[in-house]
């Protein structure tokens, strides 16, 4: 069994958990998923099986759009709902504030990954130390939001969709928002809407025990890699490649770089890498013939 699932995660449970669940439940070891959501967070968690695990990182550049809750006057240690209150108390502001503070964060900028996150330093993901009480120095990132846009804002609740690069975390987001309009803010509920142009339709509910198969919902190996070029080789080329030998690709892409490589009858082989004088070289290929 090989190719991706688009698991709808629910709140409460961790990605790590919802992989453990789906290793059961499938009887396969080989799974992974990628793009971690926060236990507090639902949505889109796609799930990598088999020979799809290879190709893994090569979606972490993808943009995101996500959908959250956000309540004003509140503060808490973790950005979210879930966290303890730390503190209380709100400044009034208007509508107009608000989006004349939420255009300000359209665009490229730089931010801190919170304490409470899955971010590794020193081998240990950043919420390992926080809840001991130890809080490291972190270094800012570059991000992108593409776009906000407010669904709907009423009594100090706001519902927001973002739409994001990499990397952003939206719990730094939102507690931004609030010390913009100098007041509080927490996020009370995130659902992740889609990654690159995969959209929520195509997912399922975790399985359980009512469930028999899952077969049914298996997309396959190259699903979430359409944000990349095709090269369609001939078939002594897909020799080469398959025996890892750079080959010479005579045909024009929109784009150098990393490219999906495709036999002439259509069968998906991996990830090649194409240079700027046209040599293509293999980077990641599946196993399957």
């Amino acid at each position: 069994m090989n190719g991706f699932l688009l698991i709808d995660k629910p709140k409460g449970v961790t990605s790590a958990n919802c992989v453990y669940q789906l290793r059961k439940f499938l009887g396969i070891k080989k799974i992974g998923h990628c793009g971690t959501l926060d236990p507090l967070a639902t949505g889109l968690l796609p799930i990598c099986i088999g020979e799809a695990t290879k190709f893994s990182s090569f979606m972490s550049d993808l943009d995101k759009t996500y959908e959250v809750d956000i309540s004003f006057g509140i503060e808490t240690d973790t950005g979210d709902i879930d966290g303890e209150i730390i503190s209380k108390g709100i400044n009034k502001f208007t509508e107009t504030d608000l989006k004349k503070v939420l255009k300000s964060f359209q665009g490229s900028q730089m931010q801190l990954p919170p304490m409470y996150s899955a971010l590794k330093i020193k081998g240990k993901p950043l919420y390992w130390w926080a809840r001991k009480g130890v809080f490291l120095k972190r270094n800012s990132r570059d991000i992108t939001i593409h776009n906000i846009e407010v669904l709907e804002f009423k009594d100090y609740l706001l519902k927001l969709k973002v739409s994001c690069t990499k990397g952003t975390y939206i719990r730094s987001l939102v507690e931004s928002i609030g010390r913009s309009l100098h007041t509080k803010a927490t996020v009370l509920s995130l659902r992740r809407l889609s990654i690159g142009g995969t959209q929520s339709d195509d997912m399922v509910l975790m399985p359980n025990k009512e469930m028999s198969d899952l077969s049914d919902s298996i997309l396959p190996s190259d699903f979430l890699l359409k944000h990349l070029p095709k090269a369609i080789l001939n078939k002594e080329d897909v020799k080469k490649v398959r025996n890892g030998q750079s080959i010479y690709y005579n045909a024009q892409l929109e784009k150098k770089g990393l490219v999906r490589i495709y036999t002439n009858k259509g069968l998906f082989m991996g990830i090649g890498e194409l240079d700027s004088s046209n040599g293509l070289s293999p980077k990641r290929l599946t196993a399957i013939n």
